[in-house]
C-alpha cells in the first residue's frame, strides 16, 4: 500500500460521490493512519489546520470537492446552504479539516 502526505493511504479513484460531510470524514478516517491520528490528538486545532492545510488540504480539495460528482448534493446538505452558495475548495477543505480534528480529538 502506498502512503501520501500525512500518513494517508493512497486509494483507488472515486467512482461514487460523497454527498455528506459525515461520509467524507468517515472515508478520511479509513485512510488516515492510526499513528497520524494520534499525532493529530497532540496538536491544537490551529496547529493541525496550519500544518496540514497545504498538503492534506490539497488532497481534500481534489478528492472531495473538485472531483466529487455529488458536489452539488454535498453543498445542499450543509447547515445553511445559502451561506455556502459561493463555497470554494479552499473554504471547503478548511471546514473538513476542522470537522476531522473535532472527530479525531473527541474519539477515545
Amino acid at each position: 500500500m502506498l502512503y501520501g502526505c500525512g500518513g494517508i493511504k493512497i486509494t483507488e479513484k472515486m467512482e461514487v460521490g460523497y454527498s455528506t460531510i459525515d461520509e467524507i470524514i468517515n472515508d478520511i478516517l479509513q485512510v488516515l493512519s492510526l499513528e497520524y491520528q494520534e499525532t493529530i490528538k497532540e496538536m491544537s486545532n490551529d496547529d493541525f489546520r496550519n500544518i496540514d492545510h497545504f498538503n492534506f488540504g490539497q488532497w481534500i480539495k481534489n478528492k472531495y470537492f473538485n472531483q466529487n460528482p455529488a458536489q452539488e448534493q454535498l453543498v445542499t446538505t450543509l447547515s445553511d446552504p445559502k451561506e455556502y452558495i459561493f463555497l470554494d475548495d479552499d473554504k471547503f477543505s478548511h471546514m473538513i479539516l476542522e470537522k476531522l480534528y473535532e472527530k479525531i480529538t473527541t474519539v477515545k
